[in-house]
């Protein structure tokens, strides 16, 4: 069975399109290295949800995976950063690079 890892990574104030477009080819490049992937855009699925109900939606699909992989733009994110602390209170492997993943 594979390991579940999420993507995480600014999306609040981003463009939609390109945002996506950006999560979809990092879920790609995931996916090709063994991964069942978790894409919080695919978890909320609409670009005007509200902050808080997105963030309820992400934390919850958070919690089923054994990895996250942490996208560089998370540093500029409320969001992902919540998702890193949540990540490590539950004891989940962080990635912060692929070429750390082998």
């Amino acid at each position: 069975m594979n390991q579940t890892i999420y993507i995480a990574g600014k999306v609040t104030g981003e463009l939609p399109e390109p945002t996506a477009a950006k999560f979809k080819n990092m879920q790609i490049e995931l996916e090709a290295k063994g991964f069942d992937v978790v894409n919080p855009i695919e978890v909320v699925n609409n670009s005007k949800e509200n902050w808080y109900t997105a963030m309820g939606m992400c934390l919850q699909a958070l919690e089923s995976c054994d990895a996250i992989f942490m996208m560089p733009c998370y540093k500029d994110s409320k969001g992902a950063k919540i998702e890193l602390k949540t990540a490590k209170d539950l004891g989940i492997q962080v990635y912060y690079n692929l070429h750390e993943i082998i």
